[in-house]
């Protein structure tokens, strides 16, 4: 028990500041003004990307999971020590460590005050419900299962989650969505077990990238005031708790956060929001397509339900596009539809006979 704790907490502060510096990397690419939160969406949205493109390849060319963890320990490495030059060139720039973590602190507590102790008590709070909660559902039973073949066989989801037997072909519904493998991924790597990694960790993780997804759509709304987007946090928190039926956002955060369509209904779909307010914030808004480009290519590893993201990124956009009488963004409007629509043709190709993803 004591071991699963341990490797629990090496897990979850590990994938942050993996998180954390895939975030890093992006706002240096994309010039973005410093902000923690939105680098720590940023990079969890990036990580998923680029996992999503190297993994179902991975998985449909029967690469091992040992070997494939391996490639992925490297890329993370790389990505890690290249986010660590990043900042050691700006401490240089900016003056001693020390001085600068403590002025933004000072900073940070100005701007929140007593309701970021408050906010942090909330979040552990939910923390505290998805990790004691135990959800049975047949999907629930999918997304810890094949994790649990895939560590246990060294594979990449080539036996049935349910039965144990080899696959003869993959699920469309399932093989084109990667995020099940990362569970794997950290379970090989640190030996976690998958129950642990599926259901504790990533829903720790997923909780957290939520709220500050909430946070970041407060800020936008109400003028850059922290407290009030503090109290947006707090207001969406009550609304959660008190959804009642398996068809809302809420539900799926506090009993299903592990699941791919709880991450697209907290995470992916608020994100759009997020960029739509963006985008009529801004002059410039080729960052924010960018943004919204690798928010469409993650979500195709979470879940297949990722085929209806056109029609959020349609009504999230298109209206602030017209309101703003700038329909430039259209073509990159169009090209952050283009993921799902590829995947949703993939998908439909196999359902009616027309591709075989064979698995053995």
């Amino acid at each position: 028990m004591m071991k699963d704790v341990c490797l629990a907490c090496i897990g979850f502060i590990l994938q942050t500041m993996i998180f954390l510096a895939a975030g890093r990397l992006v706002f240096q690419v994309l010039k973005l003004k410093e902000d923690i939160s939105l680098q720590l969406i940023l990079g969890y949205l990036a990580y998923f990307a680029v996992f999503e493109i190297l993994f179902t390849p991975m998985t449909l060319l029967w690469v091992s999971l040992s070997t494939a963890a391996g490639v992925w320990a490297v890329i993370m490495a790389v990505a890690v020590l290249r986010a660590f030059l990043c900042i050691r060139r700006h401490r240089h720039m900016d003056g001693t460590l020390g001085q600068t973590v403590r002025v933004k602190a000072e900073a940070v507590w100005k701007q929140h005050s007593v309701m970021l102790l408050l906010l942090a008590a909330v979040i552990f709070l939910q923390c505290l419900i998805v990790i004691f909660y135990e959800d049975i559902t047949v999907d629930a039973a999918y997304y810890v299962g094949t994790v649990s073949t895939s560590v246990y066989t060294n594979t990449l989801g080539r036996f049935d989650p349910f039965r144990g037997g080899i696959l003869q072909n993959f699920q469309a519904r399932y093989v084109l969505s990667a995020y099940p493998m990362n569970n794997a991924v950290w379970c090989r790597l640190l030996g976690i077990h998958p129950i642990v990694q599926a259901k504790i960790v990533m829903s720790c993780e997923n909780v957290i990238i939520a709220n500050l997804v909430i946070y970041q759509i407060g800020k936008r709304l109400f003028g850059k005031n922290r407290k009030k987007a503090d109290l947006m946090v707090l207001f969406v928190c009550v609304l959660q708790l008190f959804c009642g039926t398996i068809y809302t956002a809420g539900t799926f955060f506090f009993t299903r956060s592990y699941e791919g369509k709880a991450i697209l209904a907290n995470i992916v779909f608020p994100v759009v929001l997020m960029c739509a307010l963006w985008l009529y914030e801004e002059k410039e808004d080729r960052r924010v397509w960018a943004v919204l480009f690798i928010t469409a290519v993650s979500a195709l590893g979470f879940s297949g339900s990722a085929i209806i993201l056109p029609a959020a990124v349609l009504a999230g956009m298109v209206p602030v596009m017209r309101m703003k009488r700038k329909l430039s963004g259209l073509p990159y409007c169009i090209l952050c539809m283009v993921p799902s629509v590829l995947y949703a043709g993939v998908y439909f190709a196999c359902k009616l006979g027309l591709l075989s993803l064979a698995a053995s």
